[in-house]
C-alpha cells in the first residue's frame, strides 16, 4: 500500500521510540498477569505468558541490538514473533537467515493532546471501580475464556486508569489507559457481543483522551493491524475519528514452526 510505504520512510527514531517502549511496557503489565514472565535481553523485552495469545508472546520494544541468542533462548522452540520498528532495519537479513517470516503488521497510530471529538452513545462511561468485573467484561469482549479475565485486570496499578461502558447496570465494555511519564498508551479496549455497534469504543477512547489529557500527557499512542482486504478495519476507523494519525506500519515476524 503506497500510504503505507510513505509511513515507512517517515518513521523518526529517537522521535518514536517512546512510543515503542511504552507499548511494551504496558504488554509487560499484561503478560504478568497471566502468570508470565516478561525478560528484559539486549534490545528488547521477551513478552512470555502461558497462554497462546499472540500479542503476549514477542518481543517488544526493539532495537538495532536486539540479542537474537537470548530471545531464542527464552521461548525455547515455543511459538512467538518479534515486533521490529520500520527503522530498525539491520535485523531483517539476521530474521530471514534464522528462519523467521513476516507476518500480520501492526499500524502505530498518535495523536496529540487535542480534546477529544464530539460523539453520540446511549452507553454511561464511568472509571472502572470493580477489579473482577473489568478483567470479566474485557476478556468477554475479546472472546476469552473467563480464566484470561485477570490478564486484563490493570486496575489499581501503577499508571493504570480504567474505564467502563453501561447500558443501565449491564457491563457493556471495558479499556484501560497506561500512562509512563508524558506518553500514554491506550491498552486492551474491548465491547462485549451484545453491545456492540452502540459507539462504546468511541465513547471509551474519548474518555481515555481526556484522562491523558488532565494528567498532562503529550503524545498518545495505540496500535491495531493493518488495513488488508478480508480483515474488518473497524478499530483502525475508531482510532481515525477519533482524533488519532497512522505514524508508521510495523512488521512482526513470525519464528519458524
Amino acid at each position: 500500500m503506497a500510504g503505507h510505504e510513505a509511513l515507512l520512510g517517515q518513521a523518526q527514531p529517537r522521535v518514536n521510540d517512546e512510543l515503542e517502549q511504552v507499548e511494551a511496557e504496558g504488554y509487560a503489565v499484561f503478560c504478568a498477569l497471566l502468570g508470565g514472565e516478561p525478560t528484559r535481553v539486549r534490545g528488547g523485552v521477551c513478552l512470555n505468558a502461558p497462554a497462546p495469545i499472540p500479542e503476549l508472546n514477542r518481543a517488544a520494544g526493539v532495537h538495532e541490538d536486539l540479542d537474537l541468542d537470548a530471545v531464542a533462548a527464552v521461548y525455547d522452540g515455543r511459538p512467538h514473533a518479534i515486533s521490529v520498528p520500520p527503522w530498525v532495519t539491520a535485523l531483517d537479513s539476521q530474521l530471514e537467515q534464522r528462519g523467521y517470516v513476516r507476518g500480520y503488521a501492526w499500524m502505530k497510530f498518535e495523536r496529540s493532546a487535542q480534546p477529544a471529538p464530539a460523539f453520540e452513545t446511549t452507553l454511561r462511561i464511568e472509571e472502572a471501580t470493580d477489579a473482577e468485573l473489568f478483567g470479566q467484561t474485557a476478556a468477554e469482549g475479546f472472546g476469552a475464556p473467563p480464566a484470561i479475565g485477570p490478564g486484563f485486570d490493570v486496575l489499581g496499578r501503577p499508571g493504570w486508569h480504567c474505564f467502563m461502558a453501561w447500558d443501565g447496570d449491564e457491563p457493556a465494555g471495558a479499556s484501560s489507559l497506561f500512562v509512563l511519564g508524558d506518553v500514554a498508551w491506550f491498552g486492551g479496549a474491548a465491547t462485549r457481543p451484545g453491545f456492540r455497534g452502540r459507539g462504546a469504543q468511541t465513547a471509551l477512547l474519548a474518555a481515555r483522551i481526556e484522562r491523558a489529557r488532565e494528567l498532562g500527557v503529550r503524545r498518545m499512542a495505540v496500535e491495531t493491524g493493518e488495513r488488508v482486504a478480508g480483515r474488518s478495519d473497524q478499530s483502525y476507523r475508531n482510532l481515525l475519528r477519533a482524533g488519532f494519525r497512522e505514524a508508521y506500519l510495523r512488521p512482526n515476524w513470525r519464528a519458524p514452526e
